[in-house]
């Protein structure tokens, strides 16, 4: 017993370290862009206008920063979450939140969110915080990846929502980045703590976000899954739903 404690404790220590290792690489965008702007606007003379935009820029890369490290803190402490009473939340209010936080987001990448709750679902049971910045960071993490992978001046991202199977609802993030599957998941948590970059698939700065929304989806409800809303493919979470308050 006590050597399946220390593998599982050592199999622990080694996702964080590698979680940290990949938050730790992402971080470091948002901050070189942030000084890159700061070295600019100290060597030349801008508009007044054009210097608002930098600073919503500067802004924008503060936020998205500050949004992964708070995620990572859930991760940190989802020992603590799994104690906590889950609550009835709707799906669609968490969605509309995530969407309108990250709505500056994917105007800079050139990237239109939209939103679709397929049919009358019941509310879910969720740490609300817990759910709302798993989804945050998965976006954040697609909305980048997408713009990686092609070129082009119109991306669209879909926040979407499901019944499932199991009294389960399928909450998700859906778009066309290549390379993502529940094949690709599982061989990404199989090298935390082994490879610098557990999804090769992903371009620099996107894998951490699709990471941390894994472990604190695994932590209070179950692992991402490759799923498809509206014949768009994603990854989703199953979020169980309340039985107390049936929508007729």
């Amino acid at each position: 017993m006590r050597k399946q404690f220390v593998s599982r404790e050592a199999a622990n220590v080694a996702r964080q370290k590698a979680l940290l290792i990949a938050l730790s690489d992402d971080l470091t965008l948002p901050l070189l862009q942030i000084r890159s702007t700061l070295e600019l606007l100290d060597t030349q003379i801008f508009s007044e206008s054009l210097v608002k935009e930098q600073l919503r820029s500067m802004s924008m890369s503060a936020d998205t920063g500050l949004h992964l490290a708070e995620a990572y803190r859930l991760v940190l402490q989802s020992d603590k979450l799994m104690d906590l009473p889950l609550e009835p939340v709707a799906i669609g209010a968490i969605l509309d939140d995530v969407a309108h936080q990250l709505s500056p987001y994917a105007k800079e990448y050139s990237t239109d969110i939209h939103i679709d709750v397929t049919g009358r679902l019941n509310p879910v049971l969720a740490h609300q915080p817990s759910l709302t910045a798993a989804l945050q960071c998965l976006s954040a993490s697609l909305i980048r990846a997408q713009a990686a992978q092609t070129q082009s001046n119109d991306y669209h991202i879909l926040l979407g929502a499901h019944r499932s199977a199991n009294n389960l609802v399928a909450a998700g993030v859906f778009s066309n980045v290549q390379g993502l599957s529940d094949r690709t998941l599982r061989a990404a948590r199989t090298l935390a703590g082994n490879a610098r970059q557990p999804l090769p698939a992903l371009p620099a700065g996107a894998a951490s976000g699709v990471l941390i929304a894994d472990m604190l989806c695994s932590a209070l409800w179950q692992p991402l899954r490759a799923a498809a809303h509206k014949n768009m493919p994603g990854l989703a979470v199953g979020v169980p739903a309340s039985k107390q308050l049936q929508i007729i």
